[in-house]
């Protein structure tokens, strides 16, 4: 098994073929599922995912104001890679299941980590727009 900033090479492959999938169905789908997204991250331990935790707040912010078209200066590959990612975070049967203490949850934040890295300049920008320091979410 091959890693990527310490994740497993097959996530990334799972999250590139799930990108593909994503339209704005989507991101109506992962907006109803708000309150489980804030539900299943509001329960992890904050002082082991308090980046995560704020990651995850930003990625739903951002997904919501593309969707209402309040901010829409990202590509669309951006949005269906963030989308993706939340959505492979509230799915409970994901390449390593969140019922693991610590690691099942561990992958899904590094997963996020290294999507935020990859996107930074993406991020800076709609943290500009919305008035926010994303150093919290980035570094």
């Amino acid at each position: 098994m091959k890693n990527y900033n310490g994740i497993n090479e097959d996530i990334f492959e799972e999250i590139e073929i799930e990108t593909s999938k994503i339209d704005r169905n989507k991101l109506d789908q992962i907006v109803s599922e708000e309150k489980k997204v804030h539900v299943k991250s509001s329960a992890l331990d904050s002082s082991k995912f308090s980046r995560f935790i704020k990651q995850m707040k930003l990625a739903m912010s951002l997904i919501k104001d593309f969707r209402n078209k309040s901010y829409t200066d990202i590509p669309w590959r951006s949005i269906a890679m963030i989308a993706a990612a939340i959505l492979y975070f509230v799915n409970p049967f994901d390449m390593v299941p969140d019922m693991l203490p610590v690691f099942g949850m561990a992958d899904d934040a590094m997963l996020f980590a290294a999507l935020f890295k990859s996107i930074q300049t993406d991020l800076e920008k709609y943290g500009n727009w919305k008035g926010i320091n994303t150093k919290d979410f980035l570094n």
